[in-house]
């Protein structure tokens, strides 16, 4: 299996959310991950968006690495697909236009949470983000909106409506996002201001910062070494059953594994198109 290992010190940080309680406020009662399914927790990572170049090969990677199954909506531009994970929704897929494909032809943007997707893009834009998507119906799934934060990070909002049956029917396996930044205590002043984010400081890691709601651990911004491409970047997280067997596949079917510190339970992919993709292995009770 082929490990990247020009990207290891890019990726070190993400040791980081597996050495911090799950909340600043260490509740009796840690919410686990099998009881946020149809209780969205503000803040937190809901939903992914593939936006690719090549739309067939990154269906036939995703359905043959992680069993997942597709539906298709619309026709030409405007189809859009849904990628399923058993009989729940987990992420959509959609072609990228071809004039953006300038550093790589795939990207995942993750939606996070948010009860007023038009109040959280005013204030990003109050606080300099470019709007890239602005808030619209999303039919499947809400609200909508997407933004590039003022260092060019994207990242969009996500309004669910819970009491809809195909919106208690997505996936809760999106676990974690981090940001990778050229200044970290800019973005995360960004992301307090703008999102109402709780901002930390990770404990002995000057300049590295998790993002907190309701007193929930919900994301981390960690630095960007000198030697990496400097520029902002999310990257998401996705639980999976078995990571061994995972990457194994992955890396069969044409990913880069771009990141896997032995002995944890995390790692981060570039698929064959590009775009990068962390996984977690939901621990055992």
């Amino acid at each position: 299996m082929k490990v990247t290992s020009k990207y290891c010190a890019a990726m070190l940080f993400i040791l980081l959310i597996f050495n911090k309680p799950i909340s600043a406020a260490e509740p009796e009662q840690p919410i686990a991950a099998d009881t946020i399914q149809g209780k969205i927790i503000q803040g937190q990572i809901i939903w992914g968006d593939l936006y690719t170049g090549n739309v067939q090969a990154s269906l036939d990677f995703y359905t043959a690495t992680f069993g997942w199954t597709t539906k298709t909506f619309g026709q030409d531009n405007t189809r859009y697909h849904l990628l399923y994970d058993g009989d729940q929704a987990i992420a959509g897929v959609l072609k990228r236009p071809t004039q953006r494909n300038k550093t790589e032809s795939a990207l995942w943007i993750g939606s996070f949470a948010t009860n007023n997707v038009q109040l959280a893009v005013n204030n990003a834009s109050n606080k300099q983000a470019t709007i890239m998507l602005a808030p619209h119906n999303f039919a499947l799934y809400g609200e909508r909106a997407v933004i590039a934060d003022p260092q060019g990070a994207i990242v969009a909002l996500l309004d669910l409506d819970e009491k809809k049956q195909s919106h208690q029917n997505i996936s809760a396996k999106w676990d974690w996002a981090q940001l990778f930044s050229v200044n970290t205590q800019k973005a995360a002043d960004f992301y307090r201001d703008a999102f109402s984010y709780s901002i930390e400081q990770v404990e002995n890691n000057k300049g590295s910062f998790y993002l907190l709601k309701q007193e929930i651990l919900r994301a981390s911004i960690v630095s960007i070494p000198a030697s990496f491409e400097q520029r902002d970047r999310w990257v998401n997280f996705v639980v999976v059953d078995n990571l061994a067997k995972t990457l194994v596949a992955a890396d069969k079917n044409g990913a880069e594994i771009i990141y896997q510190p032995q002995g944890a339970q995390v790692a981060i992919i570039a698929d064959p198109q590009g775009a990068l993709l962390g996984l977690t292995e939901q621990e055992s009770e």
